[in-house]
């Protein structure tokens, strides 16, 4: 039997997928996926394979160029999320045991750039067992172990990429002390909408530093801080909207924002429509 590429050991295997046009167009898809058993010989350089690499590693260790350009190594149980749109390369220094996807569709990408910001390219969980059963479910999905629909092999895909997404809120809300920090600052912004709110003030009531605060809020609630802010202060001028007779001048300055203009501008981004239109809305 041929070998699969340098390196790739004879047990390993590999299955390909040729999605519909609709599962193209709508669908999370897979365009092929493995189990490959690698010696040190096993190393893959390339400029693009249009598509989203996620892999778990089983035993041994898998060496990779991260999204900063350096060498970075992930071990056992440890989940890569690589973007390999973008020129890729990894090897093993030892030995190799892992499982692998290559997936594309909807916003796979979009998900895949959030989790590198967020956590990096290596995603450390808990629930590490439970990535490796959708991994390995999806694998059957494309190898003919099972009669998995696309919808449903899209599902699965999608699920795989959630708990990669948030597996550090997860994990964070082992440390009840942190959970609190941001509960208060939560509860802080919820009353000083009207003030001038910045990272530093916030990270000083949870007792972080401003990256590190960051990094925790945004795996906790899904939101930059300052995304956060402006997202209570939008909701809470749509209650003075709709439950007030104050004006949109008096309403974006209680809500926080340093003028009129500003508020107009940033409520109809979000919304769609202007202060005064949402106003004349029918709930």
């Amino acid at each position: 039997m041929k070998q699969i590429g340098p390196g790739v050991l004879g047990d390993s295997e590999i299955y390909f997928s040729s999605p519909s046009l609709k599962a193209r167009k709508l669908y999370y898809n897979v365009l092929c996926a493995g189990h490959f058993f690698c010696d040190s010989n096993y190393h893959l350089k390339r400029d693009s394979y249009n598509s989203i690499l996620v892999l778990y590693v089983v035993d041994g260790s898998f060496t990779f160029r991260n999204h900063n350009g350096d060498f970075i190594t992930a071990r056992k149980n440890e989940t890569v999320v690589l973007d390999c749109y973008e020129p890729h390369e990894y090897f093993t220094k030892d030995s190799l045991e892992f499982l692998w996807v290559h997936i594309d569709g909807v916003n796979c990408r979009d998900i895949c750039r959030e989790i590198i910001n967020t956590d990096g390219n290596i995603v450390k969980t808990g629930k590490y067992r439970y990535i490796k059963e959708l991994i390995c479910k999806i694998l059957d999905g494309i190898n003919g172990n099972s009669s998995f629909t696309e919808s449903e092999l899209s599902v699965t895909i999608y699920k795989m990429l959630l708990e990669i997404l948030t597996p550090a809120s997860a994990f964070a809300k082992d440390n009840i002390q942190q959970e609190n920090n941001i509960i208060a600052v939560k509860e802080y912004i919820g009353e000083h909408l009207n003030e001038k709110i910045t990272v530093e003030s916030l990270a000083k009531i949870s007792n972080m530093s401003p990256t590190h605060f960051s990094r925790i809020f945004r795996q906790q609630t899904g939101f930059s801080p300052y995304d956060y802010v402006l997202s209570v202060r939008l909701n809470r001028a749509k209650e003075y909207l709709l439950k007030t007779d104050m004006s949109i001048t008096q309403i974006a300055y209680e809500t926080g924002f340093n003028s009129q203009a500003n508020f107009i501008y940033r409520f109809s981004e979000s919304e769609g429509v202007s202060p005064g239109r949402f106003r004349k809305t029918k709930f």
